[in-house]
C-alpha cells in the first residue's frame, strides 16, 4: 500500500492502479500458498495454531508440498520485484517516477523494496528450505487427552466425561426420564 500511496501522491494514478492489481495477484498467490502450508502442517502436528502457523517450526516442506513451494516461490519473487514477473514492472514504474519527483522519497522507496525482499526471502527460506523443526513430544496435562485411543477410554472414560461434561448425560437418558439443567438431580416434572 505504501507504493500505491506514493504513486498517488506523485500524481501517477496509472502506476498506482497497475501496482494495486499486480500486488493483489501476487499476494493472493501467497495467501493460497500459506493456507496450503498451514493445512499440510496440521496433518503433521494436528490442529494446533501455535504449531501449524509457527514458521520457526516449519522447514523442509519442499518434499511434502512441491506444487505449493513452486507457486509460493513465484509469488515471493514477484513481490520482491524480480524481472520479468508482474510486480517488477509496477514497482519499477513507481520507483522511476519517485526519482523524478523527489530523491528522498526514492531512497525511502528503494529501502522499503529491500526490506520487502528481505522478509519475503526469510518467509520462503524458513518455510520450505532446511529441515522440519517439529518434534513429536508428549506434553503433560490436558493436551494429551485427544491423543489417547478410544479403547483406553473404556472403563475410566465414563467417569471422566460425567464429571467434566454433565450435558453428556442427556444422551444416556431413558425415554421417560427428564433432566434438569439447573440441578444435578433427575426429575420427572416438565416445567
Amino acid at each position: 500500500l505504501g507504493y500505491m500511496m506514493l504513486a498517488l501522491g506523485m500524481g501517477s494514478y496509472r502506476s498506482a492502479l497497475f501496482h494495486l492489481i499486480t500486488h493483489a495477484y501476487s499476494k493472493a498467490l501467497l495467501f493460497l500458498g500459506s493456507g496450503s502450508v498451514i493445512h499440510s502442517m496440521e496433518t503433521l502436528v494436528g490442529y494446533c495454531p501455535e504449531k501449524s502457523q509457527n514458521m520457526v517450526l516449519m522447514g523442509g516442506l519442499t518434499k511434502h508440498v512441491p506444487i505449493t513451494k513452486n507457486s509460493f516461490l513465484l509469488g515471493t519473487l514477484s513481490l520482491c520485484g524480480i524481472p520479468p514477473l508482474a510486480c517488477f514492472w509496477s514497482k519499477d514504474e513507481i520507483l522511476n517516477d519517485s526519482w523524478l519527483y523527489s530523491p528522498i522519497f526514492a531512497i525511502i522507496a528503494w529501502s522499503t523494496a529491500g526490506l520487502t525482499a528481505f522478509y519475503m526471502c526469510r518467509i520462503y527460506l524458513l518455510t520450505f528450505e532446511g529441515h522440519l523443526n517439529v518434534h513429536f513430544q508428549n506434553y503433560s496435562g490436558k493436551r494429551n487427552t485427544p491423543l489417547y485411543s478410544i479403547s483406553l477410554w473404556g472403563k475410566e472414560g465414563s467417569k471422566i466425561t460425567k464429571k467434566n461434561f454433565p450435558l453428556l448425560n442427556l444422551l444416556k437418558m431413558n425415554k421417560n426420564e427428564r433432566l434438569s439443567f439447573f440441578s444435578n438431580s433427575n426429575s420427572n416434572k416438565v416445567y
